[in-house]
């Protein structure tokens, strides 16, 4: 299992840097002899571009472990996976509630505010935290390598359950369908039955009433063609050939679909296969790269109580028991989206 604990071990374990003002991309504009923290060696937020090929090679020799288990060990590892899956949950709700979108300086006490230092083991964390500079290329970089644990644990999870819980895909039920096969006991007999396919399962239906209004708030975020996709994809559930991609903050998209769905102009589906939809259909940009959402971060926001967007695109209110979409006025310095 040498291949598992490695991996678990890997993406639970942040390593932190102590760098100076000089090392620093972004230069700090105050508190210019505090040493500061750094995390870029584990994300492509600047340089770094084999951290996450490492993540994904030792995903993949866990995933080989699990496979050699028997079926109650390897539901037992299951458990525990999922366990896990819920301390990423934990901290990005955490993260969520002390980040900033403008901030450029964070307080000293930001790691343990967030319980990172609690959840997960953290290598070099000074006890004078005090004395440690804490600014957003720590906090952006943080972000990037919290995504990709979480995007090849996810992962890991999705590939055991399919073992333990087959999907029966539409050309299967399709062929089942057509040809009507008679019961035989066989080998295959023992595995557990497929889960049946429905085309509709989890799928979100949006309020026609209220369709037209969405897409003009956040039709500035998106390109003209992703922005036609988007139209055809919550009118018609016609899936575009590639990720639409909101050029904006990342939390603003999934605030928006959260506002939609707790007012009931989303049904159909449940949070989980929201953040799934949304998974499936989006990537952003903040303006320098283009990037993936995460399961456990859209579960932070989506799923949580916790109000996680400063500058939301619009809000959902009510007025004689019938709910309207009303913009919200931007920010001035982040104006550009």
């Amino acid at each position: 299992m040498n291949g598992l604990i490695q991996f678990l071990t890997k993406i639970q374990t942040f390593n932190l840097l102590t760098i100076t003002k000089v090392e620093l991309k972004s230069p700090i504009k105050e508190d210019g002899n505090k040493p500061a923290y750094s995390l870029a060696h584990e994300t492509h937020y600047y340089d770094s571009f084999t951290y996450k090929s490492e993540i994904r090679v030792l995903k993949d020799m866990a995933l080989i472990d699990l496979l050699s288990l028997t079926d109650t060990s390897l539901k037992r590892e299951y458990e525990q996976l999922k366990k896990l899956k819920e301390r990423f949950k934990l901290i990005w709700t955490n993260f969520h509630q002390y980040y900033g979108e403008l901030k450029a300086k964070y307080p000293s006490n930001f790691i343990f505010s967030i319980q990172l230092d609690y959840l997960f083991i953290v290598n070099n964390l000074q006890s004078d935290y005090k004395d440690i500079y804490i600014g957003d290329e720590f906090v952006e970089s943080l972000h990037d390598t919290l995504k990709i644990r979480d995007k090849f644990l996810s992962e890991l999870v999705s590939e055991v359950d399919e073992i333990l819980n087959p999907r029966e895909t539409f050309e299967e039920w399709m062929v089942k369908q057509e040809n009507q096969p008679e019961q035989v006991e066989d080998a295959t007999a023992k595995l557990p039955p497929k889960i049946p396919y429905n085309p509709d399962a989890g799928r979100p239906k949006f309020n026609r009433q209220y369709i037209d209004d969405f897409l003009q708030l956040i039709r500035t975020y998106f390109s003209e063609e992703h922005f036609n996709q988007l139209g055809a994809l919550i009118k018609a559930e016609e899936q575009p050939a590639n990720q639409m991609i909101f050029n904006g903050n990342s939390n603003k998209l999934a605030d928006a679909f959260k506002q939609l769905y707790e007012a009931n102009l989303i049904v159909g589906c449940n949070k989980a296969e929201l953040e799934k939809w949304i998974l499936k259909n989006f990537l952003y940009s903040n303006g320098d790269k283009v990037n993936e959402y995460s399961e456990g971060w859209l579960s932070a926001i989506i799923s949580s109580d916790t109000k996680v967007c400063k500058s939301p695109i619009l809000e959902v209110r009510m007025k004689d028991k019938v709910p309207f979409l009303v913009p919200t006025v931007r920010n001035k310095k982040n104006s550009k989206y």
